[in-house]
């Protein structure tokens, strides 16, 4: 998703994880929207990488989340695709709200994350998304965007 994260690799037992913990992210709200939970399918495609011993996307919907996210995530950029990946999923249904922001920070805390690097990330995920539309040829519209995200 984001360039600068397509060297960071999670085996099974992160992918998984960071698949819940998205999943979790996603429920804040109280329903997962289908654009939230299309997200995280292809979050968890790519790092599958098309392998067929892994468990099926679906199971992890229904399983208990694990609950030792803090030892699995040990590479700083793992952690950092990890709370982006948390915002972008968090935005998907159009907008962030407190709650949504409030579980990212809490998951970024399990796994040993800055409050400022959630900042820092907050900060990227909003240019990467405005990026992706300022090839839009209405500029108005990608304004009022970009107001909206702040």
């Amino acid at each position: 998703m984001f360039p600068q994260f397509d060297d960071v690799s999670l085996n099974v037992a992160q992918t998984v994880a960071a698949t819940q913990i998205l999943l979790r992210i996603a429920h804040v709200d109280g329903t997962k929207s289908a654009e939230e939970v299309a997200l995280i399918g292809q979050f968890y495609d790519a790092c599958r990488n098309a392998a067929l011993d892994w468990p099926a996307f679906a199971s992890l919907q229904t399983e208990t989340p694990a609950g030792n996210a803090a030892g699995l995530f040990t590479a700083p950029a793992q952690r950092d695709m990890l709370v982006a990946t948390c915002l972008l999923v968090a935005y998907a249904d159009g907008a962030l709200i407190d709650k949504e922001l409030a579980a990212v920070r809490e998951v970024a805390a399990e796994i040993g994350m800055a409050g400022t690097r959630v900042d820092e990330l907050l900060a990227l995920v909003k240019d990467y998304m405005l990026a992706q539309l300022a090839r839009l040829p209405d500029a108005d519209s990608v304004a009022v965007v970009a107001r909206e995200l702040g």
